[in-house]
């Protein structure tokens, strides 16, 4: 931990934006904050800056984002958003071999197997396979936040579970670790489940399996009342969560088992570009439990068995992969994170047991020293090799702070976006000028478009995740065509100032490296033709649909579709819609409202440019009228003749906050019946039993 806490220290002292997923959960902890400050609901908003709008914690899990911003609060707001959240992150790092450390002793392991695995449990290492290893979580890594904090309460969850399980108690532990993990990561969540699955069929003994199935059965289904307020919306609005065609096929199928064993045999599963120590413990624990023959090593052996070939996939399992829950929209090469935590309670298992066999053997009082050394010497292979990462890391940190400090024209062209009216801004793409918005950095990091996420502008960027249905459109933004500005009401251009722009953007601020433009746009509202009204049934068919329309240079001419979506079949006739002679301005444009105004000298349909969610709801003069999907997959209404104050406004999920309220009053229930043990166990004079 010691190694651990200064090696990563500059992942809070180096405050510089991200180019992975931490910048976008970053800005989810900005939108929180910024609702809880409005008073709003911080449980569920609307995401403006992501993606042409998307409904952040419907779609995605928030016990982690919402963490920084009770901290903040606490706090009384005197360490800023971005610090607190880097403090939380390098908090968690350091803090991970305890741990393991208290959730192995917990589940029955001695303190030698215990510490042993502890220590090895940061010092994983892989060719970036999204595991436990930390180049899932660091600056120069994936970013994955809500993941670390999944690793954690994966292992505090699974000994909780245990100790239920094989003792009879613990089950408040149990309920909160597990709500935990199904609030700040859903898949670990998931995969938990099969482990807890895998220990549950162990453990299960003929004298005391009711009390077994009652126990898990019992904290299963407070867990699930508890966190109802997250998975049951976003089993309700699946449908508008996209699931990209553009992703690598093996994200969803697996690795398959030559490349997954490759890996093993090779040592890169642990112990990547470096000597295999830990897969050779790894080695040692699998033998070991032939030896051991308890149901703890057992059970270990068991689950990193189950694990690996799970995360074999589709290209080994093909249709075996369809019989788990929800398989569609499974990444199954996360599934290496579960390999890993069985892999640490095998390295536990191996190195406790060589230690023990060498302490069995020996009669001296200096042995437990000299195997104490010898145990640590065996990890300083692993720490060098860790030490070179975290220093390369501090390096490209360092560089990549420095050049955008030091880049003054970068600051005055954002702080000049500040001041101009609403619309979003757009700064390249990795298939056009993107990559030359680099502060001249000479390795691939922070974008100019990651600096505009990280001040939460509204930009038309790659996307960090393509949660969005509108998502996958935007890699096909052509910054050379007047309707595309128009279409995703991209109305500021940052460009280099070098670089040759069509005629129809307007110079706004000109500096030594860049230009920022104006683009023509009719703004957030337009009124459109609908020409053809379509039905698909999944977010893959949608952009499979919409991309030849987004790329078709008549594009104009032909019309919009109406998509009738998630459905098999179209549900009606294009409603009439003879709107020629209009006008729509953007009155006021705030993160979940838009109010417009409009006129049209007959019926027409009104196009609003955000990602088409029913949250939204869409009022004309103060009364409701309905709302449809549009192409791309923006969200529309028919506006009745006339002039109008049209006011569209993203109000949730109705089901959340009830059932929030609903979770805690559960979660209270649980506490007063473990307390109501506790009491009755003392007054029979008996050990407390949970």
């Amino acid at each position: 931990m010691l190694f651990d806490a200064i090696t990563l220290l500059p992942e809070v002292v180096v405050p510089v934006p991200s180019n992975n997923d931490d910048a976008f959960h970053f800005l989810f902890v900005q939108r929180a904050s910024d609702a809880l400050a409005r008073g709003a609901n911080p449980l569920d908003f609307w995401t403006p800056q992501l993606e042409l709008g998307f409904a952040s914690f419907v779609h995605y899990q928030n016990l982690a984002h919402l963490a920084v911003v009770v901290f903040h609060r606490a706090l009384f707001g005197l360490v800023d958003p971005f610090t607190l959240f880097n403090v939380v992150r390098y908090l968690l790092l350091v803090l991970f071999p305890f741990t393991v450390l208290w959730s192995m002793r917990r589940m029955g392991f001695s303190f030698a197997q215990a510490a042993l695995a502890a220590a090895a449990s940061s010092l994983l290492a892989t060719p970036f396979l999204y595991g436990l290893d930390y180049e899932s979580y660091i600056w120069r890594g994936f970013g994955t936040y809500t993941q670390l904090w999944a690793m954690h309460l994966s292992f505090i969850g699974l000994a909780a579970a245990h100790t239920v399980i094989t003792r009879g108690r613990g089950h408040l532990l149990a309920i909160v670790a597990l709500s935990a993990l199904v609030l700040v990561h859903l898949l670990y969540a998931y995969m938990l489940a099969i482990s807890i699955g895998v220990l549950f069929f162990v453990s299960l003994r003929r004298a005391s399996w009711r009390r077994q199935v009652l126990g898990m059965g019992g904290v299963g289904l407070f867990v699930l009342v508890v966190t109802s307020y997250m998975w049951l919306p976003y089993l309700q609005t699946a449908a508008y969560l996209n699931v990209s065609p553009y992703l690598q096929p093996e994200k969803y199928d697996g690795l398959g088992e030559e490349r997954v064993l490759r890996y093993l045999v090779s040592g890169e599963l642990f112990d990547g570009g470096r000597l295999p120590i830990l897969t050779f413990f790894v080695g040692v624990g699998t033998v070991s439990t032939a030896f051991q023959r308890t149901r703890l090593a057992f059970a270990s052996l068991l689950l990193f068995a189950v694990w690996l070939v799970l995360y074999f996939g589709r290209p080994t399992l093909g249709g075996l992969v369809d019989v788990l829950p929800l398989h569609q929209t499974l990444f199954i090469h996360r599934f290496s994170g579960s390999v890993h935590l069985a892999g640490i309670l095998l390295i536990g298992l191996g190195a406790g047991w060589l230690w023990d066999l060498a302490a069995r053997w020996s009669v001296r009082s200096w042995v437990p020293f000299a195997l104490a050394a010898v145990a640590l010497l065996a990890l300083v292979p692993a720490m060098r090799e860790r030490y070179a990462f975290y220093l390369q890391n501090l390096d490209w940190m360092q560089q990549t702070q420095a050049a955008i400090d030091t880049d003054r024209d970068a600051k005055s062209i954002v702080d000049q976006l500040r001041t101009l009216p609403a619309g979003r801004v757009f700064a390249g793409l990795r298939s056009d000028f993107g990559p030359t918005m680099n502060f001249a950095i000479p390795f691939n990091s922070v974008r100019f478009s990651d600096v505009l996420t990280f001040d939460a502008i509204d930009t038309v960027s790659p996307p960090y995740n393509s949660l969005s249905l509108s998502s996958d459109m935007l890699w096909d933004f052509n910054y050379r065509r007047a309707e595309d500005y128009d279409l995703f009401n991209v109305r500021y251009v940052v460009a280099p100032a070098t670089l040759p722009v069509p005629s129809f953007l307007i110079p706004l601020l000109k500096t030594g490296r860049y230009t920022l433009y104006q683009a023509p746009t009719s703004g957030y509202g337009e009124y459109v033709t609908v020409s053809r009204r379509q039905a698909v049934a999944s977010s893959g068919d949608l952009v499979r649909a919409n991309r030849p329309w987004l790329l078709d240079v008549a594009r104009s001419q032909r019309g919009f579709t109406e998509w009738d979506y998630p459905a098999l079949a179209p549900q009606g006739d294009v409603p009439a819609s003879d709107c020629t002679m209009n006008a729509v301005s953007d009155v006021h444009v705030a993160a979940e409202r838009l109010d417009l105004a409009t006129s049209c000298d007959s019926v027409g349909t009104l196009l609003i440019k955000v990602t088409y969610d029913p949250g939204w709801r869409v009022m004309v003069d103060g009364s409701s009228v309905a709302t449809f999907m549009l192409s791309p997959a923006y969200l529309g209404a028919l506006i009745p003749a006339g002039t109008h104050n049209v006011a569209a406004q993203y109000v949730g999920a109705p089901t959340k906050m009830p059932l929030f309220v609903v979770g805690l009053v559960a979660l209270v229930g649980a506490a007063a019946l473990t307390r109501r043990r506790w009491r009755a166990a003392w007054a029979d004079g008996s050990p407390p039993s949970g």
